[in-house]
């Protein structure tokens, strides 16, 4: 069943909550799009998945009211309130508190930088996104919190290639000092119709590319998250 999944061999328990902030200082990313779907795929995972809307649209909590199931806890939360949130969330044996940043000033977006364990700022493959975004790899660097771009709705390739306002979007990153991530995701009408009906591609069309593409997102994010232990060789082993 969704949600009661065995876990893997990464150590999610234990260690208190960990947080992930999405962020965008530009709408119409995609970013609360991409907090839903990775919202549910920790969930999916078996995981205890808090999701906190500071997004003033509050359009995951509307998500939330249209979904007809069980599934990640969506609240509406304050930026100034989220370390009482966080600590709300571990004292509630939460696993993942995922934050929907609002795309306002930085002094918000702050206050979210300063909870997460990882930062996941979205963007799209264009210039005006590209530069809307420099600010926000700054504010990450400043805390020396650990980040990277997510590239969301690319345009599809052309005969295996990718277009290039990708690659040039990639190459301009690269030179912010914060990773882009290995896995992107297409620009695809099955992600708004899902979030339409109260639910995600990996539940509305599991076997989709869209929902191969969240699955892999979500395995790249876990990583960064809950990364494996580094098993150090006793000094017996390595001398043999």
């Amino acid at each position: 069943m969704p949600g009661e999944t065995d876990r893997d061999e990464r150590d999610h328990g234990g260690g208190g909550v960990k947080t992930l902030a999405i962020l965008s200082r530009k709408g119409g990313t995609g970013k609360t799009t991409v907090s839903l779907h990775l919202a549910v795929a920790a969930w999916r995972a078996g995981l205890g998945v808090l999701l906190a809307d500071c997004d003033r649209q509050g359009s995951a909590g509307e998500w939330r009211r249209e979904r007809r199931t069980t599934g990640p806890v969506v609240i509406s939360a304050k930026s100034a309130a989220l370390f009482a949130t966080q600590q709300a969330a571990d004292r509630a044996g939460r696993d993942l508190m995922i934050i929907d940043t609002s795309p306002t000033a930085s002094e918000e977006l702050a206050d979210a930088v300063r909870c997460a364990d990882f930062c996941l700022i979205v963007l799209r493959p264009s210039f005006l996104d590209v530069r809307a975004v420099a600010e926000t790899a700054e504010l990450v660097a400043r805390f020396g919190k650990s980040g990277a771009f997510v590239i969301n709705q690319a345009p599809p390739r052309r005969s295996n290639k990718e277009m290039a306002c990708v690659g040039d979007t990639v190459r301009q990153l690269s030179a912010m000092g914060i990773p882009v991530m290995p896995i992107g995701l297409r620009s695809r009408i099955a992600y708004q119709q899902s979030i339409g009906e109260g639910q995600t591609v990996l539940e509305s069309s599991p076997s989709s590319a869209a929902a191969k593409e969240i699955g892999g997102l979500w395995n790249a994010v876990q990583a960064r998250l809950w990364p494996a232990p580094v098993l150090e060789l006793s000094d017996e082993a390595a001398e043999a």
